[in-house]
């Protein structure tokens, strides 16, 4: 196999020199593309002939000096640059350390050495554009798993997760719970296969997301047809039982407009309850974020004791959102292990213009 030689592009403006020093590539064994005596040629003749390093007089005595010269080169092309330099000042090798060289190279110079600048230089451009490759490939799936894990924990979890390896339990005083379900849902499983099911499944859970992340909210999780949200657990939020409800009636929305064009229509029970909770991480593997509490029991409750399409709150949440929703009082109703409850529908909201149902 024919090794490839090495092409390098000498900026030089001492006409002399520059032909010197291209016998002796040659003699090394390197290709010469071309050599140019100013700055402008440099960065030309670079863009044409993509050499595999560029050999830079310092003093380049142009319009561009070989400093700039060699900056803009490294910047549009990732090019390694060798500087040859006589007895430079210590104002211009600082400027000069700024662009990065490869290496520097001190006139006159033997075959040795010039040798060995260019193998060395080549050798640390590989090097780092391993590293930086690395780097893109590390800041990229670190990028993926923050992704990943901002679909599973709030943003607040993440950081305590990060900055500390552990999340300790919390008591939120103030949590807003949604449950929903499906009416009539097994029916639904035995008109459709496993595979349209799950997608029909997928699509509409992922719709209900784009609006659980539109209103600041928490999806927790969704366990078969049942989807559940948490309002207030990332910022301390005196509106987050509204937040909730208008998600909620967005949700009702698209489902509207979804079954017109729909062989399966998907009919969805809602249940909203407030009050407080205890939230934490739970499991090793696999691990998610969960809360506890009578509240989330209550709110499992009000969306047992919904109505298709209907979103049933208790007295806690009417109480934050009477003000703002016109709410059919349902009377106090029997919760399995909680006594009576109050329990309202909610209606339509007493600013029109952001109403969905």
């Amino acid at each position: 196999m024919i090794q490839k030689k090495t092409k390098i592009l000498i900026a030089e403006d001492e006409f002399i020199i520059a032909l010197d020093i291209k016998k002796i590539l040659e003699k090394l064994g390197y290709e010469v593309t071309s050599f140019v005596g100013n700055g402008f040629d440099a960065i030309r003749r670079t863009k044409i002939e993509k050499p595999d390093i560029v050999l830079m007089d310092i003093m380049l005595n142009d319009k561009l000096s070989g400093i700039e010269t060699a900056q803009i080169i490294k910047n549009k092309y990732d090019i390694p640059i060798i500087y040859l330099t006589a007895l430079a000042d210590e104002e211009t090798l600082q400027r000069a350390m700024l662009t990065e060289p490869g290496g520097y190279l001190l006139k006159p110079f033997d075959e040795r050495a010039l040798h060995s600048a260019i193998e060395i230089a080549l050798y640390k451009f590989r090097m780092e554009s391993q590293l930086k490759l690395k780097t893109k490939e590390l800041e990229k799936e670190k990028f993926n798993t923050d992704k990943l894990l901002h679909h599973i924990l709030p943003h607040e979890i993440i950081q305590e997760l990060k900055l500390n390896g552990v999340v300790v339990p919390r008591h939120f005083e103030s949590i807003t719970i949604l449950f929903t379900d499906f009416y009539g849902f097994r029916q639904i499983i035995n008109t459709m296969n496993p595979a349209e099911l799950v997608n029909e499944l997928n699509e509409i859970f992922s719709n209900f997301d784009l609006i659980v992340e539109k209103y600041e909210l928490e999806k927790l999780k969704s366990i078969g047809d049942t989807y559940m949200v948490c309002g207030g657990l990332s910022e301390k939020s005196f509106d987050n039982a509204s937040k909730v409800i208008y998600a909620t009636k967005e949700m009702i929305n698209y489902l509207f407009k979804k079954n017109k064009n729909s062989k399966v229509k998907w009919l969805l029970r809602a249940g909203i309850n407030t009050g407080p909770i205890v939230a934490g991480i739970v499991g090793i593997n696999k691990f998610a974020y969960d809360v506890w509490g009578d509240t989330v029991n209550i709110a499992s409750r009000m969306e047992n004791s919904s109505g298709i399409s209907k979103i049933n709150i208790s007295g806690s949440t009417y109480d934050l959102v009477k003000e703002y929703f016109d709410c059919e009082y349902r009377g106090k109703l029997e919760v399995k292990g909680k006594g009576e409850v109050d329990m309202y529908f909610v209606g339509d909201s007493k600013n029109s213009k952001i109403d969905f149902i």
